[in-house]
């Protein structure tokens, strides 16, 4: 199995065991600053890129796509394939995009995500999808509605950074303040 690295204007390193293979804009890369990296069914990997959109890579050749093709922002902050094996996005102003493949679908704060700005996705047992904002705490979609959970609500801070759910359900988020947890209890 290969490390995919994304770099801060370095591209992507693979890492196979022994060597690394840097890949550019020039092989076909967005951007040459790779935040974030997803793997998803077909075994496709996706690269979200600071104002280049998202990237993917099928083995062989790269695919981008931006807001002309649909996307909510360029700047993609993180990637999550969820059961279904569509692609979340989180962007740094458009809120989060979902791909399913064919088109995508938007979420801002205007329709009940904490932020514009979405630094970690994650999807629960249960199907739920949580977003971690930069500064607006973590919402969490049901697929009908948001659900916001801030400093309010009892989050040690309003700034997630990550965040992962654990064998028995328990929604693990690393803040600013520190780590917090978030139990269906």
């Amino acid at each position: 199995a290969n490390l995919w690295l994304g770099t801060s204007g370095g591209g992507i390193s693979k890492y196979d065991g022994k060597l690394f293979t840097r890949y550019t804009t020039r092989d076909g890369l967005a951007n040459n600053t790779v935040f974030c990296t997803a793997r998803d069914n077909a075994g496709h990997l996706w690269f979200g890129t600071y104002g280049g959109g998202i990237t993917k890579y099928d083995g062989k050749s790269f695919t981008n796509y931006t807001t002309n093709d649909g996307l909510a922002d360029n700047s993609v902050l993180s990637l999550f394939v969820d059961k279904s094996n569509n692609l979340w996005i989180g962007t740094y102003g458009g809120g989060a995009s979902k791909y399913d493949g064919k088109s995508f679908t938007h979420f801002t704060k205007q329709q009940g995500i904490g932020s514009n700005a979405i630094v970690c996705i994650t999807q629960d047992r249960n199907g739920n999808m949580w977003f971690g904002t930069q500064n607006e705490g973590v919402s969490v979609y049901d697929g009908q509605s948001f659900t916001r959970f801030t400093t309010d609500q009892g989050l040690m801070s309003n700034a997630i950074f990550c965040m992962t759910e654990d064998q028995s359900g328990r929604l693990w988020l690393g803040t600013e303040n520190g780590l917090c947890v978030i139990t269906s209890d």
